[in-house]
């Protein structure tokens, strides 16, 4: 009788070291959570084609390089407003409002705002390339755009489809976000 005694105090002994660890894990896990922090987080990535200065409720939070990313953390919830400008000269390239929940990280992209009109009357269909990447196909007397061109200078070919004779280059500088026309023709 008495070693079941010792048995079931050792018994008693364990589960209470059990529960002990498991509490211990538990809050550990509580605390590392991010659902504790309820705030949120905005990843910026920069593809304008210049640096920019990001701001959260007109207040700068991030300067970034073009192609660079950056983050703003312990943003509060609710509604916020934000905004990328150009770094020398302050012109505005993107302007939202964003609403953010607890705990959730979200992500923005600056993109070019310019846009280039492509008409091809070549006579026949045409492959569009922009500083030597595949655009993609033009038809004969038909015009496509190309949207979020990024500023800086870009060169633009045009080939024939039929053998990749370049038929037409155009190189634009873009420095506002406006839109750009180029007519092919022979």
């Amino acid at each position: 009788m008495s070693r079941s005694k010792k048995i079931g105090s050792w018994g008693a002994v364990v589960l209470i070291a059990l529960a002990g660890i498991l509490t211990l894990l538990g809050v550990s896990c509580k605390s590392n959570s991010s659902a504790e922090t309820g705030l949120s987080s905005i990843t910026v990535t920069n593809k304008c084609g210049l640096k920019i200065e990001v701001y959260l409720d007109e207040t700068i939070r991030l300067t970034l390089d073009d192609l660079a990313n950056g983050t703003i953390d312990n943003v509060s919830l609710g509604t916020h407003l934000l905004e990328a400008k150009k770094a020398e000269g302050g012109m505005e390239i993107l302007s939202m409002s964003l609403t953010t929940e607890a705990d959730v990280m979200y992500n923005v992209t600056v993109e070019g705002l310019a846009k280039l009109h492509v008409t091809n009357q070549y006579g026949e269909i045409l492959s569009i390339y922009a500083d030597d990447d595949y655009l993609g196909d033009i038809g004969d007397q038909i015009t496509q755009t190309v949207h979020k061109v990024r500023f800086g200078t870009h060169k633009y070919e045009a080939k024939t489809k039929t053998d990749g004779t370049v038929v037409a280059t155009i190189t634009i500088d873009v420095t506002e976000p406006i839109e750009y026309t180029w007519v092919i023709k022979k």
